[in-house]
């Protein structure tokens, strides 16, 4: 069942069988269809009789054709047969995605209008297998085959009749003539339709002989549809390095593991390093904001929703008097795998709850374990995000734009200080750690231009005794 996103459908994604694409077509795979046709002449091969029902029109035309990748994955033009008149054969090594739909000529339940559209509830992109294929049955709605990013060469059947038909236009626009009847999708249905990137399906699935590059993060890496812009200088009204303590407080959930000071104590129920985690919301959620309150700094906590529900948590950030950042729901779990319904359902929860617990709805977020996905820029704008912290990329803050118009800005989340780098990675003692952000805030001081360090620490980390 296609998914609908605001006015979009997107396609499920399938490999062709036999199975799912038989009210579409002959499927051509390795296996012999009716075998027994018995040529005397071929004594060691298995031969298979015509394919019921399979009426070619005229006569067959054939060809090849590369079909390179195109970024643009929205379905503009379906079209069918009346005729039993196109094949299409996947040759080489790579699969090819196919946007089909089952026949609406003959069904019942639809009346004469609908008959002549494809069926949005039945239309999904199959992926065919190298190898493999489909010989059109008549009436199916079809449009010409995608790359699954590597070139795909198909060997295709055709009629004269389509052939010419499809040459005849002058530009591309609706046809019905030369038994081709063509749909531009747009003057007919109030949405759009389109599949999704269908990269990551086939490499997970092994369809293709070797790693597929896959820029998921959009052509700049910030995200599909994202762009950066630069913040004019002078942002920082004198001020050379802005320091932003960022205090992660996170809950985990029993059983899946999570950050440890001894990685070594793997048995089962765990309660060591889960207990070293537990003591940030016990004891070093309350130390660092003493720490900050005697110093005068004001600090951001990004905070798990969950964690925003425990009693002494909850009582610590709102005495703080710190700005409340949203850091998912717990940090067992992040947005990776997510369809874009469910990534803003849970940006939603995340901000309903924590604005429900804290009493104001969060305008900053850290996603859990950067575990992120290619919408989660633009999901954060929409939402009402206006610091985003995923990025790491930087020194300075700048933009983030997306295409329909929605903004946010990226306040570059500094992992050469994070306690977790320093502390669990490096090994480094509470005097290396503080000489560390030290040496790394004046060095940015000497250089020209405004700069900020996302100051990122954890409750259990940078809150125990020797770190403060």
């Amino acid at each position: 069942m296609p998914e609908k996103q605001n006015e979009k459908i997107v396609l499920d994604l399938v490999v062709a069988t036999r199975e799912n694409t038989s009210k579409l077509g002959y499927f051509v795979d390795d296996t012999v269809v009716n075998p027994g046709l018995g040529i005397p002449f071929y004594k060691t091969v298995l031969e298979g009789a015509n394919y019921e029902h399979a009426d070619w029109k005229d006569q067959c035309c054939v060809r090849t054709s590369q079909i390179h990748w195109r970024d643009d994955h929205s379905v503009s033009w379906l079209e069918r047969h009346m005729e039993m008149t196109q094949g299409f054969l996947v040759i080489g090594k790579n699969p090819g995605l196919f946007v089909l739909g089952e026949p609406t000529h003959d069904r019942q339940d639809l009346d004469e209008k609908n008959r002549s559209l494809p069926d949005p509830k039945r239309t999904k992109a199959y992926i065919i297998p190298a190898g493999m294929g489909l010989i059109l049955k008549k009436g199916t709605w079809h449009d010409f085959p995608v790359s699954c990013g590597p070139p795909v060469s198909a060997f295709i059947l055709n009629t004269e009749e389509v052939v010419a038909a499809l040459a005849s236009m002058p530009q591309a626009g609706p046809m019905n003539h030369g038994d081709c009847y063509k749909l531009r999708l747009s003057e007919h249905w109030d949405f759009t339709m389109q599949f999704p990137d269908p990269r990551p399906f086939v490499q997970m699935h092994g369809l293709v002989p070797h790693p597929v590059a896959q820029p998921l993060m959009g052509k700049e890496g910030y995200g599909v549809g994202m762009s950066r812009e630069e913040v004019k200088p002078g942002w920082g009204a004198g001020k050379k390095v802005f320091v932003i303590p960022v205090v992660n407080v996170e809950v985990f959930v029993p059983g899946c593991g999570g950050p440890s000071v001894q990685p070594h104590l793997q048995s089962v129920p765990e309660v060591a390093n889960r207990g070293w985690r537990d003591y940030g919301n016990q004891r070093g959620l309350e130390r660092l904001a003493r720490m900050f309150k005697e110093l005068g700094i004001p600090a951001t906590a990004v905070i798990n929703s969950e964690a925003a529900k425990v009693e002494k948590v909850n009582k610590a950030i709102t005495d703080a008097g710190w700005e409340v950042g949203a850091h998912g729901v717990n940090n067992s779990s992040g947005a990776a795998k997510m369809n874009r319904g469910e990534e803003e359902a849970y940006f939603k929860q995340s901000l309903d709850d924590l604005e429900q617990s804290l009493g104001a709805r969060p305008k900053t977020w850290l996603t859990p374990q950067f575990s992120v996905t290619e919408r989660t820029p633009e999901i954060a704008a929409q939402s009402g995000i206006q610091a985003f912290l995923d990025f790491v990329d930087d020194d300075v803050p700048y933009h983030l734009v997306h295409e329909e118009g929605k903004r946010t800005l990226a306040l570059p989340y500094c992992m050469e200080t994070n306690d977790i780098s320093l502390c669990l990675t490096k090994h480094f003692d509470g005097r290396q750690y503080a000489q560390a952000i030290e040496d790394h805030v004046r060095q940015l001081a000497k250089e020209d231009g405004e700069k900020v360090v996302c100051l990122g620490m954890h409750t259990f980390i940078a809150g125990t005794p020797a770190r403060v």
